[in-house]
């Protein structure tokens, strides 16, 4: 069990594919052959999909994120798209624009619940790192963050592979304790910190403590290096309280 509920997002498949329906399946490179960068369409990023999904569509918000060296900005866009015969779910899309204005699509991220802005967290000589944050539908605590990395060398956008992180982990705490997430990611910092549950914890409630990693990123691979944790046990017996039950 625990493991099935060690933050869902791994090896999260596309939600989104092209066509429209939930019926297909595809890859993230037939997911990116189908988002337009025409200068029309980078125009009016605030009020066009920049995705031809086949479903519906609609725009939430859009931004630009600029260099601290005044170099390539960053543009990007978060839709909602409807699938036929489907849950609805959200795409954020981000794009590079050079001086000249050309644009190059620097990756997407997609999530079944919610998803955030993209954070431009380290803006270094050596290398530059983009979060977006997000979380998945459902009770299961699962993140739906993504992690974007471009190089002084390489300046091309990559996205890190964040899908074993969870099992990772799991792997580094005692026997008897579970990843119970969300984890809150600080990438400028390189950590993260993940409720703990012990076994017999419920799913709302993971009473283990919490665990601290330190963070790499290896070979374009999101990985853990670190695990701080001091197991915590209850005291006693639960004790619950209805509001106005108590007397004075």
């Amino acid at each position: 069990m625990a493991l099935a509920l060690v933050l869902a997002a791994a090896a999260t498949p596309i939600l989104s594919c092209p066509g429209g329906t939930i019926e297909t399946k595809c890859t993230a490179a037939e997911v990116s052959a189908k988002i337009a960068l025409t200068r029309a369409r980078v125009a009016n990023i605030a009020q066009r999909c920049l995705y031809d999904f086949g479903g519906k569509c609609s725009v939430e918000a859009s931004g630009r994120i600029n260099a601290a060296d005044r170099g390539a900005p960053l543009l990007w866009q978060k839709m909602l798209l409807a699938p036929r015969g489907g849950p609805q779910t959200r795409m954020l899309v981000l794009l590079s624009q050079d001086k000249a204005g050309k644009t190059t699509l620097a990756g997407f991220a997609e999530s079944s619940g919610a998803i955030g802005t993209p954070d431009l967290v380290v803006d270094g000589d050596n290398r530059r790192l983009v979060h977006v944050g997000g979380t998945l539908a459902g009770s299961g605590g699962g993140n739906a963050d993504a992690l974007f990395v471009s190089d002084a060398v390489t300046p091309k956008w990559r996205r890190v592979d964040l899908s074993d992180w969870s099992e990772q982990g799991s792997r580094m705490l005692p026997t008897g304790y579970w990843l119970r997430g969300p984890a809150r990611f600080v990438f400028d910092e390189m950590f993260a910190s993940v409720p703990v549950a012990r076994d017999g914890d419920g799913n709302c409630c993971p009473r283990g403590g919490n665990a601290f990693y330190d963070l790499d990123i290896q070979g374009d691979r999101l990985v853990l290096t670190r695990l701080r944790f001091q197991p915590m046990q209850p005291m006693g017996r639960d004790i619950e309280v209805t509001a106005g039950t108590l007397e004075d």
